[in-house]
């Protein structure tokens, strides 16, 4: 089982950068054609993906997969006892939510991602029919 969980984790990383990697053009594509775009329906839902992939950034995201995956795995003992003990835990002084807290947060925020992204695929997949602003559409 154990290899299981390694190429598992493996793969997640390397999602995790292609994600970064996408949001940076995302990013900036949307800064580049905001005046031109802003009142179309496609830019709308294109502003929408780009304001939650910031949300899913903020989380932190790649700090609850290493913490689950120490988890998962068991191969530190004493910081697996730790990390149970954590998830267990409420809301500290400082504001800080838990790890437990935190994941619920991502898996909420990937399962209101899913709309707008496949309605933004949808109307710029319009959009390039068209043949309208086809260097955007096409990145």
């Amino acid at each position: 089982m154990e290899p299981d969980i390694e190429i598992v984790e493996e793969r997640l990383r390397s999602f995790l950068v292609r994600l970064r990697t996408e949001y940076g053009i995302l990013d900036r594509m949307v800064y580049k054609n905001k005046n031109q775009h802003r009142r179309c329906s496609y830019f709308q839902f294109l502003l929408k993906v780009r304001r939650d992939l910031r949300l899913l950034q903020s989380a932190k995201l790649e700090e609850i997969l290493n913490a689950t995956f120490v988890v998962i795995s068991g191969n530190r003992p004493r910081q697996k006892v730790h990390l149970l003990e954590s998830l267990k835990r409420r809301k500290g002084d400082g504001g800080k939510f838990n790890l437990l807290e935190r994941l619920l947060g991502v898996a909420r925020l990937l399962a209101q991602m899913i709309e707008p992204l496949l309605k933004a695929a949808i109307e710029i997949s319009i959009l390039l029919a068209r043949s309208f602003f086809m260097g955007f559409s096409l990145t």
